[in-house]
């Protein structure tokens, strides 16, 4: 894929003001091919992944595979996902838990995580902490949530009153909670 972006076969999604370029994205066994709505994009997509099937002898299941246009007319999307054999999705999705192409200025968007911020304080209420550990499960676990979404997204000041206000109702609360022995 780096080769076919280097020498103009596949054009990347260009981001941010320097315009760097981004075509794969891969953890584990997931890969994202990233790049633009275009007929030359989708040949040499192609070409890389069956030079891929051939040269690792590993068969790709495209019928398991997504494509996922974001701001990509419906009728492209359509030719795109017959010819690489693979089914549509519509955007927004979540790859590593992140919403792709989900409005960040948007409460439903950071909607999943307040959840698991609620969810992971309630968890830990009938655990058998110091008041030290608590403090600590709330300054690591919390903020590393938080640092991990604000990685890629800028949360608007609506979402951090509401994490506030989540981290003040339960945390208090969890951390008045008396010792037992």
């Amino acid at each position: 894929m780096r080769k076919a972006v280097e020498i103009a076969r596949f054009k990347p999604f260009l981001v941010g003001t320097e315009a760097m370029p981004v075509s794969l994205l891969q953890y584990a066994d997931d890969t994202l091919c990233i790049g633009e709505a275009a007929a030359d994009n989708l040949w040499t997509l192609k070409a890389v992944l069956r030079g891929f099937e051939m040269a690792s002898g590993l068969k790709l299941n495209f019928w398991k595979s997504r494509l996922i246009g974001i701001n990509v007319p419906n009728e492209f999307m359509v030719m795109a996902s017959i010819f690489l054999n693979c089914r549509m999705r519509r955007g927004p999705f979540k790859y590593l838990g992140l919403p792709v192409g989900a409005n960040p200025r948007l409460m439903s968007t950071w909607k999943p995580m307040l959840d698991v911020f609620r969810g992971r304080i309630g968890s830990w209420g009938n655990k058998y902490l110091s008041f030290g550990g608590r403090i600590v499960m709330i300054n690591v676990v919390l903020n590393a949530i938080l640092v991990f979404y604000l990685s890629y997204l800028k949360m608007p000041s609506s979402v951090w009153r509401e994490v506030v206000k989540i981290q003040r109702k339960n945390s208090l609360e969890w951390l008045r909670k008396p010792e037992e022995d």
